[in-house]
């Protein structure tokens, strides 16, 4: 059997001396001032530029087998209809960027949304015919 003894802590003594151990503002590391800071218009360019090839968007330079430029830098002719509506569309930086692949963002003037009912008496046929379906094993 093993005897422990306990001394109690000299209290206030043990802790004004931890705290005049502690360091100044001065004698902290340097690495906490020496890090990089991008400015605003590094943080642009570099955000206009392929995450995937390093290729800069700004600068209008693509590369033609990286799927994040697409062969195309921040707009490109409307993918739609190939750009005879005359639209250009913009990339979308985030999403191209999250997807590692081109994405755009814009509207074709030539295409129309297509409507799948023209009008009631349509709806009223479609609706008799999903009525007349039925499940069967």
């Amino acid at each position: 059997m093993s005897l422990a003894s306990v001394h109690p802590a000299s209290g206030l003594n043990n802790r004004s001396e931890s705290f005049s151990s502690v360091c100044s503002l001065d004698d902290l590391p340097t690495y906490f001032t020496s890090e990089a800071v991008l400015s605003i218009e590094e943080l642009r360019l570099q955000l206009n530029s392929c995450f995937t090839c390093g290729v800069s968007w700004h600068e209008e330079h693509v590369s033609l087998d990286c799927e994040e430029c697409g062969g195309y830098s921040l707009e490109r002719p409307c993918p739609i209809c190939d750009g005879h509506c005359s639209s250009m569309w913009k990339r979308d930086l985030t999403m191209s960027h999250a997807c590692g692949k081109a994405r755009w963002q814009g509207s074709c003037s030539l295409s129309k949304p297509c409507s799948l009912l023209s009008n009631s008496e349509d709806e009223a046929r479609l609706c008799s015919r999903l009525e007349k379906l039925t499940a069967s094993s």
